[in-house]
């Protein structure tokens, strides 16, 4: 679940937030948010993130308002020299106030700092909202997976390069 390091970050027009690594501590809030975020049989079970989180590759960074967290991204350095974005979730009240970039932007620096070349990430083919913002962080899409979200839902696999935007 990583080390101390805490950034401040000073949104125009938003009060700041604290991104920060994850702690054992979060993950009731952190597997609340991750309930809030997706529905029901896409979600993580409790035990899954803790799984994700406890990984020995895992990345993990969560967004701290006036002390209550906002969102959280998990991640995991793959062994193909690539980073794999495993989540993105930030409750609804705080989107579009640039937190779910920032911490995907730390979450790439990481990947990268740990020799990753890349991104992925599987994001659902019928969340458009989703797939644009992935593309303005420089994802492209490179392929279909049909049933990927509970053997009914389609995803896309996106891909970014990440020299190319750290």
């Amino acid at each position: 679940m990583g080390g101390d390091g805490e950034i401040i970050a000073h949104m125009l027009g938003y009060s700041p937030y604290i991104l920060r690594d994850c702690r054992v501590e979060d993950l009731d809030r952190l597997h609340e948010i991750d309930r809030l975020c997706f529905a029901p049989d896409i979600a993580y079970s409790r035990a899954e993130l803790y799984f994700h989180l406890h990984h020995r590759d895992a990345v993990s960074r969560l967004a701290e308002r006036s002390g209550a967290i906002v969102g959280f991204a998990v991640g995991r350095i793959l062994r193909r020299r690539g980073g794999h974005v495993i989540t993105l979730d930030v409750v609804q009240e705080a989107r579009r106030q640039g937190i779910g970039r920032a911490l995907l932007q730390a979450l790439h620096a990481e990947f990268a700092a740990r020799g990753a070349a890349t991104a992925t990430l599987e994001v659902s083919m019928d969340n458009a909202g989703a797939r644009r913002f992935y593309e303005s962080l420089g994802y492209r899409a490179e392929g279909l997976l049909p049933g990927y979200y509970g053997g009914h839902t389609d995803a896309c696999r996106m891909v970014c390069p990440l020299a190319r935007i750290i």
